[in-house]
């Protein structure tokens, strides 16, 4: 039976394995598009993957179950488990409670169909839209993912209603899937201020479905951090942007990164200042995640830095390394790159220095 690999809960953007994610017009214009066009730059070509057969299948399931009376219920689910077996499997082990069984998933669907969900879904109808700028969307980016994984299957890809629950999660190599109720915007009214704070809420918007999306199913292509050292988490989760980066060629760093673009181009100016920090406060083998979570969990900031430096800033270097580990290793294939667990070891080999 296959496993839930890899989902995301509450913030959206950590991603847990099974086991156990600005003076005047003139300056404010000229910082904006500075800013805007340093977060586009990228370091390599893009690749032309016009030519890239993929197989992307898009299913709303909130839409099929919420326009479907509930007596009918029981032939939607008899005809839905048919071909979508996995995804049901998957959408109630994330959206049960740990050790709850199922017992009945007619009666299950049946409860998801209860008004206040009903109205969640409304809202998200009206909000996100018909969801075709999506679909283009993310058939772009498995374009890329058959570009530079040729061997990997392409999942089908799920939305659903979560209420708040679990913000997006693969099940096997089969499935991924989006809970649409996470990108109804930073001013709506019902996010509970106590889970989502301000500095995550701002980037739980429509902009950010196919990101999100794309990062759960980034998290499942690197698989589980290996080792319990803050230089494994953020060599980890650097491969996880590298992927993203690459995945999504023309989008701007700082909507995958979730960071401001000012935090961005903070990011990129003080690249050896945070490095130094790591360095000195002995963070790099440290596996004490009390004195390094804010580096590579969301934050409004991160330990030890000034106030403009976001959370997480230990995955913007980790992506940093992998960059320049790749640069040295040119003909490094992206199974390859996913394939090498020394975290140690792609440090010494990337001779990574960073940018003063």
């Amino acid at each position: 039976m296959f496993k839930i690999k890899h989902f995301m809960k509450v913030n959206n953007s950590l991603v847990l394995p099974n086991k156990a994610m600005i003076f005047l017009l003139g300056t404010s214009l000229f910082l904006f598009f500075s800013f805007f066009f340093s977060s586009c730059k990228k370091d390599e070509p893009i690749p032309d993957v016009r030519n890239v057969k993929v197989d992307l299948q898009v299913v709303r399931f909130d839409s099929l179950l919420y326009h479907i009376d509930s007596a009918k219920v029981p032939a939607f689910y008899q005809d839905f488990t048919t071909n979508h077996h996995d995804f049901l499997e998957g959408y109630i082990h994330v959206m049960v409670s740990p050790g709850v069984k199922v017992t009945d998933t007619i009666d299950f669907l049946l409860a998801m169909k209860n008004p206040g969900l009903r109205k969640l879904y409304d809202t998200t109808q009206m909000i996100i839209g018909d969801f075709s700028k999506e679909r283009k969307e993310l058939k772009q980016a498995f374009k890329y993912v058959k570009y530079y994984f040729p061997n990997q299957p392409t999942p089908t890809y799920y939305t659903y209603i979560s209420q708040f629950g679990v913000g997006g999660f693969t099940y096997g190599e089969s499935v991924l899937g989006t809970s649409l109720d996470y990108h109804l915007g930073k001013d709506f009214p019902y996010y509970d201020p106590m889970i989502f704070p301000n500095y995550i809420k701002r980037w739980m918007d429509a902009e950010h479905i196919v990101p999100d999306a794309m990062r759960v199913y980034a998290n499942d292509l690197v698989g589980d951090v290996q080792g319990e050292q803050f230089l494994d988490y953020i060599i980890s989760n650097g491969k996880v942007l590298y992927l993203l980066d690459h995945f999504l060629p023309t989008t701007p760093d700082s909507i995958f990164l979730n960071f401001t673009a000012a935090q961005t181009q903070w990011c990129k100016d003080n690249e050896f200042n945070m490095w130094s920090h790591f360095v000195h406060e002995d963070l790099l083998y440290s596996t004490k995640q009390k004195d390094f979570r804010k580096l590579i969990n969301p934050s409004p900031t991160s330990s030890g830095m000034p106030a403009e430096a976001p959370g997480r800033t230990g995955n913007y270097m980790g992506w940093q390394i992998i960059k320049a580990y790749m640069k040295r290793h040119p003909k490094t294939t992206f199974p390859e790159l996913m394939a090498l667990k020394d975290s140690k070891k792609i440090l010494q080999e990337s001779k990574f220095k960073p940018r003063k």
